[in-house]
């Protein structure tokens, strides 16, 4: 960090020493190069992007719908299993003698009176 500076009246500034990186970047000329192998690799490295694009996308389409069928056809297949106590001796489900029970409030209130 710099201290407190002051240039007197009669010494002239010498910042060009300063400024010589930017005069030297500004001054480079680079060169601009209209050739067709350039556009080329421009437009194949476009068609490369759109074409993974879509197979990507493609992709995750098809292996969310093969999922979903496996999904669907295992939970078809597979027995569903319940408690035998709510069946009768044929098998039909005892609406009556079910207990059903229903908490309501916060279950984590304790009352300290």
């Amino acid at each position: 960090m710099q201290g407190h500076t002051t240039l007197s009246t009669e010494a002239k500034d010498d910042l060009n020493s300063i400024n010589k990186g930017a005069e030297l970047m500004m001054s480079m000329k680079r060169p601009v190069s209209n050739s067709p192998k350039l556009k080329k690799r421009s437009k194949m490295e476009q068609i490369v992007l759109v074409l993974g694009v879509t197979v990507g996308i493609l992709t995750l389409g098809l292996g969310a719908t093969i999922g979903y069928l496996i999904r669907c056809y295992v939970q078809e297949t597979t027995p569903q299993y319940s408690h035998p106590e709510m069946f009768d001796e044929n098998g039909n489900p005892l609406p009556d003698e079910l207990l059903a029970i229903r908490f309501e409030g916060n279950p984590n209130e304790n009352d300290d009176d």
